[in-house]
């Protein structure tokens, strides 16, 4: 066993923190992530759902970094150009450089941060790595999108962030892994419908309509797998949105949201939708 699972496995191990089971011989979608971005902490199993995905889409590991520019673009706004202080990360994935927290307190150091995810290794890592700097807090939640209630009702949410104030709640590259007859869409408004008026919703999602072979093949791994994965139509990311105002540029490619420096090329390059809301 590796150094950093006997590392982790100790972690878990502290009073502190509930003993989950680390389920290594599984992949999950957090540590395909870390396995595309360049990250140590994966396994067999995430390496070979994410080399068949690699397979269906080539530049899939381009794509994740893309992914990850935009939430690092999409907190700098927020916690820049719309003030906001308090973020709500659901699917949080192993901490890597440019984690929400990071980019909020570099801009503002008093922001607050609570971190949501299901997979037990980044429960270890994020308790040993998610620290606050600064004025600003960090906390970390192990619950899972498909029970938004029991997130919005945990007592470290609670502690961490004041809901009757502006929270910017980010859902990237993480609502495709509910199924529709889940109510993904459902889920989203629980959470969006608990945050007070000027809150603000950033979403990534893979694109359904951008190569619908190809994503179809990472359907057919994913399931192999035992793993849900929903690509949607750009009209079905924007449900997502609902009633809220869309900031400029809209629902657009996840490479098109205001990007850094000279604009791509081809935006579309990346497979994911895109956008940020404000709720009225």
């Amino acid at each position: 066993m590796s150094d950093d699972i006997e590392w982790m496995k100790r972690g878990l191990e502290d009073p502190a923190i509930e003993r989950v089971d680390l389920r290594i011989d599984v992949p999950h979608s957090a540590r395909m992530y870390d396995f595309w971005l360049g990250g140590k902490t994966n396994f067999p199993p995430d390496r070979a759902l994410g080399e068949a995905f690699e397979q269906a889409i080539p530049s899939i590991k381009v794509m994740a970094r893309e992914n990850r520019r935009f939430l690092g673009r999409a907190v700098r706004y927020l916690a820049g150009e719309a003030g906001i202080r308090q973020f709500l990360d659901i699917g949080t994935g192993i901490p890597t450089e440019g984690n929400t927290h990071e980019v909020a307190q570099a801009t503002a150091p008093d922001s607050r941060v609570v971190y949501v995810d299901n997979d037990p290794i980044v429960l270890a890592h994020a308790r040993a790595l998610m620290d606050s700097s600064g004025s600003g807090r960090t906390a970390y939640i192990h619950a899972d999108l498909l029970e938004p209630e029991k997130i919005l009702a945990d007592p470290i949410l609670t502690d961490t962030l004041d809901l009757d104030q502006p929270v910017g709640l980010t859902l990237v590259a993480v609502l495709m892994l509910l199924a529709d007859a889940d109510d993904p869409w459902g889920k989203a408004r629980v959470l969006m419908d608990a945050l007070p008026s000027g809150s603000y919703v950033a979403i990534t999602h893979p694109g359904a309509d951008f190569d619908p072979a190809a994503m179809a093949a990472v359907v057919k791994a994913a399931a192999k797998g035992e793993m849900t994965l929903v690509p949607r139509t750009r009209d079905q990311v924007a449900r997502f949105f609902g009633d809220w105002e869309l900031i400029e540029p809209g629902v657009v490619p996840v490479m098109g949201w205001r990007p850094d420096g000279a604009a791509p090329t081809d935006p579309a390059a990346a497979y994911y939708w895109s956008g940020i809301a404000r709720k009225p």
